[in-house]
């Protein structure tokens, strides 16, 4: 069985994904604001609690802003992780920059600098669209973004949405789109270079939050997702009227469900969906 954990951080977003094979993922962390919403959940508490003693075999950050990054210094502190997936972009931030921000920890992209470093333990990969190598096809999962040219893209604008991750993962039959912060014209080059079939999913992790500005009408209308997960805090709004109609099923927030876990079997369906707390929403 696989099963797929959105975890309810609040603004950030954080995905922990216990694969058939072992092969424990987290996509994403945030513990940025936890001491100020006592609802949320601290995603570190969270894989110690459901896999203890079990190693992170691949950490992701989809892309370099501090709501995708914070708590790095705690997972390095708690865990072993073998692998660790990130863009080639040029992003800095100072020490000034990060006592100016409020909820964010200077350690935390300290960590996330020495990871981008690091050769073993965790190995650091530059993966991208097309690469090479077996680090996902044994979990069924495919990187649909971003390509050379959208880190480029971003590098060079410094909207470092556009190099966002975007990945498919097909488990049996069942096939799950993770959108990451990924921009307008990030999903326009997607369409314009993936197989269609490849977009065409049962649960989506709505992008950057389900903001009006990450929606790209004209290729999501291709997702036609069953479920609709939305990663976004509270008296924060999402596009609910437009996921409400791309969804076949339901919409799903972290800020009216909390966490949200979806078990899905061997026969490619779900078996069980799992929320913190009920919600009309």
């Amino acid at each position: 069985m696989l099963k797929i954990h959105f975890i309810n951080v609040g603004k950030g977003n954080c995905t922990v994904i216990d694969f058939p094979s072992g092969n424990l993922t987290v996509i994403d962390t945030d513990n940025s604001r936890n001491s100020d919403e006592n609802d949320l959940t601290d995603p570190v508490e969270f894989i110690k609690a459901k896999f203890p003693n079990r190693a992170i075999f691949r950490l992701i950050i989809t892309h370099p802003d501090m709501d995708h990054l914070s708590g790095m210094e705690e997972i390095d502190d708690n865990f072993s992780v073998i692998n660790f997936w990130d863009t080639e972009h040029n992003k800095k931030l100072s020490d000034e920059d990060l006592d100016n921000a409020p909820y964010y920890e200077k350690e935390d992209w300290k960590t996330y600098q020495k990871y981008r470093k690091s050769e073993s333990d965790p190995k650091c990969l530059f993966l991208y669209r097309n690469g090479t190598g077996d680090y996902w096809n044994s979990d069924g999962i495919k990187i649909l973004s971003p390509s050379r040219s959208l880190v480029n893209m971003a590098n060079d604008s410094g909207e470092y949405n556009h190099l966002s991750y975007v990945l498919s993962i097909n488990y049996n039959g069942y096939k799950i789109l993770l959108g990451g912060d990924a921009t307008k014209a990030a999903w326009n080059e997607i369409f314009e270079s993936v197989p269609k079939d490849d977009l065409k999913v049962d649960l989506f992790l709505a992008p950057h939050h389900g903001s009006t500005y990450n929606v790209n009408k004209e290729v999501f209308k291709h997702i036609d997702p069953d479920n609709i997960v939305v990663s976004v805090i509270k008296k924060v709004d999402y596009d609910y009227d437009y996921y409400s109609s791309l969804a076949n099923n339901k919409v799903l927030s972290t800020k009216h469900y909390g966490t949200i876990s979806f078990h899905i079997n061997d026969n490619g369906k779900v078996e069980h969906i799992y929320v913190e707390k009920n919600a009309d929403k």
